[in-house]
């Protein structure tokens, strides 16, 4: 299976919130791949909450997955995707690149509940 964890997915492993297991299994996957502005999300979350130490490695943790650079085809793909979905930018990038690669999207964001090749956890 070839899936992609989104950044609230990412910060509950980090900061092993108590629902960290929820996203555990997504690191088995076949491929996973990390959009950039994920690693941004989540780089910046971990800035913030972890310190430079934590930053450098919630980064290195990313980089052992498959990057997936911004690139003309998501772009496209998050345009129309978004419109159809009033997706906010960041979350219409993430959505577009899970449909383009074939990956289900894991989240508990609310914005993408309900929308087709997402597995979706309610937050408790």
């Amino acid at each position: 299976m070839t899936a992609l964890l989104d950044s609230s997915g990412w910060i509950e492993l980090l900061s092993d919130s108590g629902r960290a297991e929820l996203f555990e299994p997504v690191l088995d996957s076949e491929r996973l791949i990390v959009p950039s502005i994920v690693r941004y999300e989540v780089g910046r979350y971990a800035l913030i909450n972890m310190g430079e130490a934590g930053h450098f490695l919630a980064l290195r943790a990313l980089s052992k997955f498959d990057e997936a650079p911004l690139d003309a085809a998501i772009a496209d793909a998050a345009v129309i995707l978004g419109k159809a979905h009033n997706l906010a930018m960041a979350d219409a990038i993430i959505y577009a690149t899970a449909q383009v690669s074939g990956a289900e999207l894991w989240t508990q964001d609310q914005h993408f509940q309900g929308l087709a090749g997402v597995r979706f956890f309610h937050k408790t």
